[in-house]
Parts: C-alpha cells; structure tokens; sequence
C-alpha cells in the first residue's frame, strides 16, 4: 500500500465529509484512510459509521491531535503517510497521483508539498527546490504543519519521531525534528492540500493559560534536539535560529493573551 491518511477528528460531525470526500475522489486508489475519533462530544462516530473502507480509531480518553495522530502511525500500513485535518482537504482529485509520480521509484525519507491557505488569510505556499534546504525552513518557512510533508513511514518508526501526546501545539515539535533527521526529500512544487485558517474553534483563536502552558512545554521538550549526539553539528546554527522563531511566536500569543485579558477586565 503507497499511502496512508490519517485524519485526527474532535467534534466534527459537520466537516468530516471535507477530507473524506476528498479523498475518495481520488484517481490514485492504492491508499487506506484512517480517522480517529478523539472523544468527540458531537456525533462524529456516528458519522463516520456511514462510510466504507475507512479505518475508525476511537480513543477512550482525549488525546489531542498529537496523541490521536501517534494511533494513528501505528495502525499505518502505507510506505507513506499524509496528515489530514477533520476540515481540509486535498486541491485536485490527482493529488496523490501527483505526489506518487514526484516518489517514483525513489524511497525520500519526505516529500515537501505545497498548499494553499483559505479563510481570513489568502495564501500559496509552494516548496520549491531552494526553499526547501534546512536552512530556509528553519530561518523562513512560514508554517511548521505536519500535513505539509508527506512521511516516509519506516523513516519515522526507525527514528521514533512521534507526536507529544495530550498537549497543544504538538505540531512544531514532530515536524522540526522530522525534516532534522530527513537524510532524503524531494519536492512536490503544486498545491497539494487546501487549509482552512482561523476557524472560530482553531488551536490559536481563543489563547488561554492552558494552551500558553503546553506551547511552553513544547518549546522546553524541543531544545533536547541540541543534545541528540545524532544530530549534525553544521545544523545546530539553524536548530538554534527555528527555536528562536517558535519562542519570538510564544511571545507574540502571549501579548495577545494579556490584551485579550484586558479587554474583558
């Protein structure tokens, strides 16, 4: 099996069908889809019973994206894996046909994929062959998103790069120490995934002491990369300068958190 899809999903019995319909249009068909229902309130499970050869994890304890995204590697039977969020979904039905021509015959340890931002922000991000050294990503790469990567799935396993389970922000964490340890990429310059920005229930719209506390956490559990006697030392320059930017961002939600607070006091 070429691809696994993995879609974490909480309270989304109203978009669900976004990623998934997207998915089954596809015109590559050797692929499995998994979704996992992270103790979802709404009736999500019960959605999800309705369609056909797809995968269905339930946790019994709320997880969080990184948690659910972990069962979900683990179940993975595909060479590669896409991370998909409960509400996006893929720009044209050839995109996995697209991705597995830029693969070939190659096994890459990633693939970089382009996307396209909608919502309150217009944006095009699309990877290119100079933007995508270490370097660039680390100093100006906008987004650390896992869904913008497609993974080679032995390469993770063999590295045991997994999500910080239970916490937001996990994202940064699994992506920066994924492309760090990456010995081999390529580069899919075309949009591949359509992600919907500043929804009313995203991660970053309503900033609160619990969030800033595992935002925190994360960066604390990030900088153990500059200790991994694994790691190549020509890197650490640009290690140092992405924990910068995860910081000076920590700073900028924190700031909006004391005026939020003021503004309600």
């Amino acid at each position: 099996m070429k691809f696994s899809i993995i879609i974490p999903a909480y309270n989304a019995e109203k978009e669900i069908h976004i990623p998934l319909e997207s998915v089954y249009n596809q015109t590559f068909k050797d692929y499995e889809v998994i979704v996992i229902d992270d103790c979802s309130k709404d009736n999500t499970y019960d959605v999800l019973q309705k369609y056909d050869n797809i995968k269905v994890l339930r946790n019994e304890k709320n997880l969080k994206a990184g948690g659910s995204r972990n069962r979900g590697i683990a179940c993975a039977q595909g060479d590669y894996i896409i991370f998909l969020d409960a509400d996006d979904y893929f720009a044209e039905n050839t995109t996995l046909e697209k991705i597995n021509e830029v693969i070939g015959n190659d096994t890459p340890d990633i693939v970089y994929l382009g996307f396209r931002i909608v919502g309150k922000i217009e944006e095009d991000w699309i990877p290119t062959e100079e933007n995508s050294t270490f370097t660039r990503r680390a100093r100006d790469w906008k987004y650390e998103n896992v869904w913008d990567v497609c993974w080679n799935r032995e390469f993770l396993n063999k590295n045991n790069i997994k999500f910080i389970e239970n916490k937001f922000f996990e994202d940064f964490n699994f992506y920066y120490k994924g492309i760090i340890k990456a010995q081999s990429y390529k580069v899919a310059s075309f949009i591949t995934h359509i992600y919907t920005m500043f929804k009313d229930d995203s991660m970053t719209s309503g900033i609160n002491p619990e969030k800033l506390k595992d935002l925190y956490y994360n960066v604390n559990q990030f900088l153990d990369v500059l200790n991994d006697e694994n790691i190549d030392e020509k890197l650490k320059p640009d290690i140092i300068y992405a924990i910068y930017r995860v910081v000076e961002y920590s700073t900028r939600l924190l700031k909006q958190y004391e005026i939020n607070v003021k503004k309600e006091n």
